[in-house]
């Protein structure tokens, strides 16, 4: 089955698990900033250099061991930096998501606020690459700036992973994330905003994040 469609026959999965939850169930908000390591496609396309990212997530409890999820994610990696050598030109080349998707965490040990679990999880996220370039133009130290911004493929994703609940609100988790992207683009402003066709590939991620539930 390919990709794309695997993810969209779990999301259903996902979906229907939050129609089962008691309505006395305690609701958690939380958030977490993780390190990205790219690896596959992605490591090759951002030089191997690490990211960074961010989301917000709403826990519901779904039975004994169980818990739903839904997270709001953004991630971000620099693609190439490049500084002309004696001036104050640069440009910078960037490529981040923004997703949506949910999580199933089955509890291992201990209870829900402390011990270790494993999870599940998907969604969907929009690739977008951020191409800036910069410069001073008078003596007063006056800089400009041009900005091109190129939305990449909607792609699904899927993770796995596992966590440590240390206390009911700080814990630590470390995930693995799939999803497809359009190969960046290379060359500035210009290129960019040609609509010449891309390859498609493959983001495989390892994060290690940092989870707070409040």
């Amino acid at each position: 089955m390919p990709f794309h469609r695997q993810v969209f026959a779990i999301l259903p999965l996902l979906g229907l698990s939050t129609l089962g939850l008691h309505a006395a169930s305690p609701v958690r908000y939380g958030c977490s900033v993780q390190a990205n390591v790219p690896l596959s496609d992605l490591k090759t396309d951002v030089n191997g250099k690490l990211g960074g990212g961010a989301s917000f997530q709403v826990t519901f409890d779904a039975g004994e061991r169980l818990q739903v999820r839904p997270r709001f994610d953004v991630d971000f990696y620099r693609v190439s930096d490049y500084h002309r050598s004696g001036s104050h030109y640069e440009e910078s080349n960037n490529l981040f998501s923004v997703g949506v998707g949910a999580d199933l965490l089955y509890t291992f040990t201990g209870t829900k606020d402390r011990g270790s679990y494993g999870l599940v999880g998907a969604g969907i996220l929009q690739w977008t690459q951020n191409f800036t370039v910069s410069d001073r133009w008078d003596h007063d130290n006056h800089y400009w700036d041009d900005v091109e911004t190129k939305k990449n493929r909607v792609s699904p994703w899927i993770a796995a992973g596992v966590g440590y609940q240390f206390n009911r609100m700080v814990g630590v988790e470390a995930r693995a994330v799939m999803s497809q992207y359009d190969s960046p683009t290379e060359g500035g402003l210009s290129n960019m905003s040609s609509d010449v066709p891309t390859d498609t590939r493959t983001a495989v991620t390892a994060q290690a994040a940092v989870t707070f539930r409040w």
